[in-house]
């Protein structure tokens, strides 16, 4: 095989802990095409939170890094957070398609946007379910992955 395709295969991928640790869930990376379609469903509100979050100065106590953030998402109106969340579920059901319990077998598994939906029997789960700290770091590692991946791509 071509090294670099190993290379490039290898970047579409990631495992991420959720569930306080109790459960690793792996997916792959948005397609450009994808990320283009996700930013064009939300693009305002999702620079705007990213914006918000990366203009937090790394000195400011971990209280002051929150009430910046808060005074940026009031901004923000209802509308914008939920098309964006909608959007973010949407993305997570697409790309998430393994779990596992010690991080080394894993199993297929299938998020879903309905409660309704759900069957735990079939490894089938509501991604309502999902902490939104879990859910941001699974969107932010199939969109910053697809980045790194990209500019990886361009180096070559």
């Amino acid at each position: 095989m071509i090294p670099i395709l190993q290379e490039i295969a290898e970047k579409s991928r990631w495992n991420l802990v959720c569930f306080n640790g109790k459960l690793h869930l792996s997916g792959r990376i948005l397609s450009p095409i994808e990320a283009q379609a996700a930013g064009i469903a939300s693009k305002t509100i999702m620079l705007k939170m990213y914006k918000a979050m990366k203009e937090l100065p790394e000195e400011e106590s971990e209280e002051e890094k929150n009430n910046r953030l808060l005074q940026q998402m009031e901004k923000l109106n209802p509308d914008d957070i939920l098309d964006f969340g909608k959007m973010q579920d949407r993305v997570i059901c697409q790309v998430v398609d393994k779990a596992s319990q010690d991080g080394e077998s894993f199993e297929k598994i299938h998020l879903v946007a309905n409660e309704g939906q759900q069957n735990p029997s079939r490894n089938i789960l509501w991604v309502g379910m999902l902490s939104q700290d879990d859910k941001n770091s699974i969107f932010d590692a199939a969109m910053v992955s697809m980045k790194e991946a990209t500019e990886s791509v361009d180096k070559f």
